[in-house]
């Protein structure tokens, strides 16, 4: 009987084996379990990352391709220190700073033209903001501001185009006081990862001289073309 217990029972050694290979699957599966849930976390970051460039990408293509050349109204002080109005083109284009004016889409509830700032976030310089004022040929208000893109570290547009009718066409650093569109907008981004994000180049449709007349309030204005 003794004999027969003894074949049918586990050895110690053979009971150190087994716990010793079933200590080995464990960690092996724990191993497995953490590569999958780091892929998964790699995926949705890749995912969100996409997403958020997509957005800024369609931003700038909705927006810039359909900039209006119309004229807006700014003050200046003169040599005697007294301020006159002047008529300009309202686009103002700088090195990290775009102010123009376009139409929002059909289904968003502002209608008609609007001005459009882009700058960084004054206290968040790493923040890109957008902000919108509805478009009148008067000095335009507070905007309205949102938040664009966070995490920038490098940010810049830069415009191509004839500044003067016997000019090359060329990049420029900025766009001011012109009284005709560029023909290109380019706009860098960087963000604090150093993640890729190619230049975005977008051509303006529209580069006519100035609209004189007010359009803010013309309802046929709210369309996109």
């Amino acid at each position: 009987m003794a004999d027969s217990w003894r074949r049918n029972g586990f050895t110690l050694i053979e009971v150190l084996i087994a716990m010793t290979l079933l200590g080995i699957m464990v960690v092996l599966l724990f191993s497995s379990l953490k590569i999958a849930a780091e892929s998964w976390n790699a995926g949705e970051g890749k995912i969100v990352e996409v997403s958020r460039k997509a957005v800024v990408y369609q931003f700038f293509k909705r927006h810039l391709t359909t900039i209006r050349p119309v004229l807006a109204q700014s003050t200046e002080l003169e040599n005697a220190g007294t301020e006159v109005a002047v008529i300009a083109q309202a686009f103002k284009g700088q090195r990290q700073t775009l102010r123009f004016v376009a139409a929002l889409p059909v289904a968003a509830a502002r209608k008609g033209l609007q001005v459009f700032d882009i700058a960084a976030d004054r206290n968040e310089p790493s923040t890109i903001m957008v902000g919108l004022t509805p478009y009148q040929q008067t000095e335009p208000g507070e905007p309205e501001w949102t938040v664009l893109l966070q995490h920038v570290k490098a940010f810049t547009f830069a415009y191509f185009g004839k500044k003067e009718e016997a000019d090359e066409a060329a990049w420029h650093d900025d766009w001011m006081d012109i009284d005709h569109l560029p023909q290109l907008i380019k706009v860098g981004i960087r963000l604090d990862d150093d993640s890729y994000w190619p230049d975005m180049v977008f051509p303006l449709k529209i580069n006519a001289l100035p609209a004189t007349e007010n359009v803010a309030s013309d309802d046929s204005e709210s369309t996109v073309p």
